[in-house]
């Protein structure tokens, strides 16, 4: 009896090489075009039976690569620098930065400083904003009476710390950012405190200053929120350039912003400024509790980094429910009434397939000491996803085959007709991050670095792990073994009673005289009978034609719509989650503060003979040029130590014989006017030269201080920081400007021009893979046509969803492109494929054969996203709406449009003819059920048959 079943087996695959060199034997009256593709079939086949031959090895191997890689957790570093993140690298502001920091002091070396000289936005401080909780005039008497307790408190409360190995009792009076040993910060409200004090019932301060009998002015346009001025605030704009510019009377303000900056200097004063912070926060989270008239708002140096590792974390639980959702999906979709042919231990391995891949990608790229981020972790949804539809492609392959094929030569032919596919889709998806790899912003670098990788692992363990076990379910199949139990069971045909057919049954017969009754031994999917019998000959009516193409014009125009109303720009609060304290914060912040940017360093980088006339022209003649800036606050608010040098010399005389020489210009700056308190803040702002004794030889560099005003969203931002580099160029001089807003303004440079750009270049690559591995070059157009209307209806309608074009939206972008590849390669390939003369009954077969993977490739990546869609962190959300408008729309054009548009358009492209069908893979990578022509599967049966 043994011998009688190896004998049958042997002659089974011997039949079965029969049957695969005669379908091979067609390559050569095959098209030249074919041929690749051909090839390309041939060499997976090989594969796959080597896979089948060797599988325990192959699985073995494959699980001991992904524990080795998953070693590499262990050295996983996570990169929570906002600034290096989110900077384009070799931007001009890293460059000024880099520049300005050589030769000024950023304002944390300890030392004496003047808030808006700080060069740094990483200084330790703490901020908060007060609102009155009824909307009302924060300068009610009830209302500012709490906001002067709450600073009170906030300056006062004691904190323990220990210093050089003793305990001490510290407060912010002992940390806080000083100058001419008096704390800088919040100076107005002393101002307020003594108005009170004297008996006034009404706050008397003017817009945007407030000048002191010293002749100080205490500017609180940044620190009172929402003013209203007496004759509003046009009055002010339209003579902020004459001489003596108006100060106008405040009559009431919606807020005010406190800043508490401390100067360290050495590690053991940064952990002191940090304990001050925690402990400080602590208070304010009491003071929200308990206050009366006020909204307390709050953010510290560590703030924003804290709640972004935070969201990173969070994320996980969220990942595993995605993780279980699509497992049983897999599931559910591989289970039918048939308990040998069901496979749902193997759709849960192919989920676990994806999560080799994500596991193996971080483990390699910890090893290489690529650091994690933010962004990073929404690839794993994506991989998962892609993953899963890989899985899903073999499945659909492997059901196609009769299980009368051997096993053997089910797995060459399932690899030969899946494996292309996946090599293909995984191919396009891996370019198109090689791409974004090459992007200036470090955090969207990573995420493709990350993201390439995986695809590729995704790629391997598809080919090896789950090949491997699918060859294992191809041996209890061929076995008639249960699913679950893995017992010998019988057919359908055969069940002693209806119990055992519901719960144990399953299979085909092995014995030869009934195999003959079950020629149809292979198993259609439910949802193909629908595409075939329903779907199909209904978008083949001409009504359906032409509502069709009238919806694909209307989704045309909404997609052009959006992209001419794309909105730039990442905002702060959309890095940390929905409601918490760096949010909200950083949301009222971006309301109110947007009215008064941050004062301008400008740096006159050449060392000038500042004491000739003709150069304090020049120099007079550049800051006024900067000063015509919308976005300056005019003349009299520009801190300029040269026009200040010249007003004392004019004062004291010194200027009555004529211009001062060089020697005695230089003593008289060094030694009288520097050392006077009303200018000593100028000695940072000038850099002397010396010479080789170290005596001052001349002025190395020196900048003034311009506050501005009016940049009140992204693209005025972008167009506040072109506009004074533009000036800075025009000048004549040497010069540069820089605060350190422009790091996070430059990304916002060039944002559309270098996705479009990439997007260009991905889609390019994808055409000239395409065209390589896909057997017809009309496919390859229609391919990238189709995939450059879903990327323009992504980007359009993601921003009438309220996405805007930033960092994370450009990463989401990119992941559009592999996507849509997949939704338009299907049905052309099978259109262009098709036998059929006329063009409708070919867009119909394409629908019957290739309808099913579609919609369940949207489904799982839809299931493999949902959980997202509630995320609490903006960039998850973001992720969640890209990949949902890929779906959809990407399903739109796959099921839809693109048969419509073909079967319209199919007299212009030739039909293949019959005897030119050769049994290669179409390029489905989403479940894609491949299926062999009935013809096909027809002359197996028969061969084989014929063989027993």
């Amino acid at each position: 009896m043994e011998a009688t079943d190896e004998h049958e087996t042997s002659q089974t695959h011997r039949c079965g090489r029969q049957c695969a060199s005669r379908c091979g034997a067609r390559c050569g009256s095959s098209v030249e075009m074919r041929c690749i593709d051909n090839w390309f079939s041939s060499i997976f086949h090989d594969i796959g039976t080597f896979v089948y031959r060797h599988r325990r090895k192959v699985l073995f191997f494959s699980i001991c690569c992904n524990l080795v890689l998953l070693s590499g957790l262990f050295f996983l570093e996570v990169d929570d620098d906002l600034e290096y993140l989110f900077t384009p690298m070799g931007s001009p502001g890293l460059a000024d930065k880099a520049a300005v920091e050589s030769r000024y002091m950023s304002g944390d070396e300890g030392v004496e400083f003047i808030p808006d000289r700080i060069l740094s936005s990483y200084l330790n401080h703490g901020e908060t904003i007060l609102l009155p909780k009824n909307g009302s005039n924060v300068l009610a008497p009830e209302v500012i009476m709490e906001v002067l307790e709450i600073h009170k408190e906030l300056t006062t409360f004691a904190f323990e710390v220990t210093i050089n190995g003793s305990a001490q009792n510290l407060t912010y009076g002992d940390i806080c950012m000083r100058w001419l040993g008096r704390c800088v910060v919040n100076e107005f409200l002393e101002l307020i405190r003594q108005q009170l004090q004297a008996g006034s019932d009404t706050i008397h301060l003017t817009y945007p200053s407030v000048s002191l009998p010293t002749g100080q002015e205490i500017y609180v346009a940044q620190q009172l929120l929402g003013i209203e001025v007496e004759g509003g605030m046009v009055q002010f704009l339209n003579a902020k350039n004459n001489p003596s510019p108006p100060k106008l009377p405040i009559t009431g303000a919606e807020g005010v912003y406190l800043s508490y900056l401390m100067t360290t200097g050495t590690p053991e004063m940064t952990q002191v400024a940090l304990e001050w912070e925690r402990t400080a926060e602590q208070l304010l989270i009491d003071i929200q509790s308990r206050a009366k008239h006020v909204d307390v708002y709050y953010a510290f140096s560590y703030s924003l980094t804290r709640e972004i590792n935070e969201a990173s974390q969070r994320v996980i639980p969220r990942f595993v429910a995605t993780f279980s959702m699509l497992a049983l999906f897999a599931v559910l979709s591989l289970v039918t009434s048939d308990w040998v042919v069901s496979r749902p231990v193997l759709g849960i391995m192919g989920v676990l397939s994806a999560g080799f891949a994500i596991t193996s990608a971080i483990g390699l790229l910890a090893f290489c000491q690529v650091p994690f981020n933010e962004i990073v972790a929404m690839m794993p949804f994506l991989v998962i996803g892609v993953g899963v539809d890989d899985m899903f492609i073999m499945v659909a392959a492997w059901r196609q085959i009769s299980l009368y094929v051997p096993v053997e030569e089910r797995m060459g032919r399932t690899y030969s007709e899946a494996a292309v596919s996946i090599t293909i889709t995984n191919l396009t998806d891996i370019i198109a991050f090689l791409v974004g790899s090459t992007t200036p912003i470090p955090a969207v670098r990573m995420f493709c670095i990350y993201a390439g990788v995986a695809m590729f692992f995704a790629y391997f363990y598809q080919i090896t792990f789950f090949g491997a076990v699918m060859a294992m379910t191809g041996e209890r199949e061929e076995q008639n073994r249960h699913c679950l139990t893995f017992q010998v069971v019988k057919t359908k045909t055969e069940s002693p009673n209806s119990v055992y057919k519901i719960f144990c049954a399953g299979g085909v017969p092995r014995d030869s005289k009934q195999r003959l009754h079950h020629r149809q031994a292979y198993f259609k999917h439910p949802l193909t009978t629908f595409f075939r019998d329903y779907y199909g000959p209904f978008v083949g009516r001409w009504p359906v034609k032409v509502v069709a193409m009238f919806l694909l014009v209307i989704l045309s125009i909404g997609s052009i719509y959006g992209c001419m109303n794309i909105q730039e720009g990442l905002r702060l609060h959309n890095l940390a989650p929905d409601q918490s304290p760096p949010w909200l914060f950083y949301s009222v912040r971006d309301r109110y503060l947007t009215s008064f940017s941050a004062p301008v360093s400008v740096v006159f980088n050449e060392e000038l003979a500042y004491w000739d006339l003709d150069v304090q022209s020049q120099l007079e003649n550049a800051t006024r040029h900067f000063e015509a800036s919308h976005y300056s606050y005019g003349s009299f608010y520009t801190t300029s130590w040269i026009r200040a040098y010249a007003w004392y010399l004019s004062m004291s005389d010194r200027l009555h014989q004529g211009t001062l020489l060089k020697e005695e210009f230089l003593w008289i700056l060094r030694n009288e006017f520097l050392e006077d308190d009303r200018f000593r803040h100028f000695s940072l702002d000038i850099v002397f030269a010396n010479d080789t004794n170290g005596a001052i030889s001349g002025i190395e560099t020196s900048r003034l201080v311009m506050p501005t005003q009016g940049a009140e969203n992204a693209i005025m931002e972008k167009e506040f920081m072109q506009d004074f580099r533009t000036r800075a160029l025009e000048t004549g001089l040497n010069v540069t400007v820089f605060t350190p807003f422009f790091l996070v303004f430059d990304s916002y440079v060039g944002i559309i021009s270098y996705t479009l750009q990439t997007v260009s270049i991905a889609l390019l690559s994808m055409f000239v893979v395409a065209i390589v591995m896909i057997p017809h070059p009309l496919c390859a157009v229609s391919v990238t046509l189709c995939a450059i209307s879903i990327d323009a209806a992504v980007l359009g309608y993601m921003t009438m969803w309220g996405v805007t074009l930033d960092i994370v939206s450009v990463v989401n972008i990119l992941l559009c492109i592999g996507f849509s590849v997949d939704f338009s390669a299907h049905v052309t390939y099978a259109f262009v494929s098709s036998s059929k003369k006329d063009p409708t009954q070919r867009a119909m077969e394409a629908l019957r054969n290739l309808g099913a993977p579609i919609a369940l490739s949207a489904m799982s990546s839809v299931i493999a996203i949902a959980p997202l869609s509630t995320a609490s962190v903006y960039i998850f959300r973001t992720f969640f709406k890209t990949l949902f408008l890929v779906m959809v729309v990407g399903a739109l054009h796959g099921l839809l449009f693109l048969p419509v548009v073909l079967s319209l358009l199919g007299r212009f492209i030739p039909a293949s003819k019959p005897e030119d069908k050769v049994r290669t893979g179409s390029v489905l990578r989403s479940n894609g059920m491949k299926t062999f022509s009935e013809v096909e599967e027809k002359e197996v049966l028969d061969s084989l048959i014929t063989c027993l």
